[in-house]
């Protein structure tokens, strides 16, 4: 046996180091970005009071004049223009100030707390009249962007309409009379628009839920005008079938048929007069004139 002391070698093979990817820095990125949007929109939402919050919903909900696309109103000039945020943005302006509390200079605020009134006495007189209070679930009054909206809805124990026809039953032309002599209080413009389910006629009918929409909504005007509604004052009757559903997930919902009638703002009555103005005739004398000059 040999005394020499045996040596053993061991050779490891080191790898290289392998770089991380940047994959996680864009995600990350991607998160402190969602987070930072989800902060500034509870900082916003924490500056508003629960009357403007009902108010946004209420234009989401139903965010024009006649129930149209929104897409048929004339955006204002000035959309997004106004802030007085905490933090200057840049590139954007102050709203001018009014007095008693009219912050945008325009009278809104005066307009605003007199639809405020009419809501409260409309509301005051279906609590006081024993028949009325009957119909109060039917009655759905708010105060939208738009005006004072009453919503007049049919119910399939007691229905505001006979079936098919356009003439109201008395409960709901003593309603619409008692609407019409708090809406006769103030100068602002109304519109009435007429709702029906998906409840149709026979596909040849020559006499469809837009006539018969048309008809109620006229019913109800001719009711506002009894009221003491001066007729000066309605800016529009339309029908508007089952195009504008209250109940969206059921379009056979009775409540789908109802009467819309909106105490319109100044705005609002401004944006409606926009889309039936006819265009300027040009004045041919005058162009007549400079062209012979």
């Amino acid at each position: 046996m040999s005394d020499e002391q045996s040596i053993i070698i061991k050779r490891l093979n080191k790898c290289p180091h392998v770089a991380h990817g940047g994959a996680w820095k864009i995600a990350f990125a991607d998160f402190m970005t969602a987070t930072a949007a989800f902060f500034l929109m509870l900082w916003v939402l924490g500056g508003t009071n629960d009357e403007e919050m009902k108010a946004m919903a209420e234009f989401f909900r139903d965010p024009t004049v006649i129930e149209s696309s929104p897409m048929s109103l004339v955006e204002s000039k000035e959309a997004g223009r106004t802030s007085d945020a905490m933090i200057d943005m840049g590139g954007f302006k102050d709203s001018p100030k009014g007095e008693e509390g009219d912050e945008d200079g325009s009278g809104k605020a005066q307009e605003q707390a007199q639809l405020q009134m009419m809501k409260a006495q409309l509301e005051q007189k279906v609590a006081e009249s024993e028949s009325l209070s009957q119909l109060k679930d039917q009655l759905k009054i708010d105060v939208t962007p738009n005006g004072l909206q009453v919503q007049i809805l049919d119910d399939r124990k007691k229905p505001m309409f006979g079936a098919g026809v356009d003439l109201p039953r008395d409960y709901a032309s003593k309603l619409i009379k008692e609407v019409g002599k708090v809406l006769a209080l103030t100068s602002n413009k109304i519109s009435i628009a007429g709702h029906t389910d998906s409840s149709g006629y026979h596909d040849s009918a020559e006499y469809t839920n837009w006539e018969l929409s048309a008809d109620r909504a006229n019913a109800a005007r001719r009711l506002l005008l009894q009221g003491g509604v001066d007729s000066g004052r309605i800016a529009q009757a339309v029908g508007m079938a089952d195009t504008v559903p209250f109940d969206k997930e059921n379009p056979y919902n009775p409540r789908n048929r109802r009467i819309s009638i909106i105490v319109l703002t100044k705005d609002a009555e401004d944006r409606l007069r926009s889309l039936s103005d006819a265009p300027e005739v040009e004045d041919l004398t005058k162009q007549l004139q400079l062209s012979n000059q």
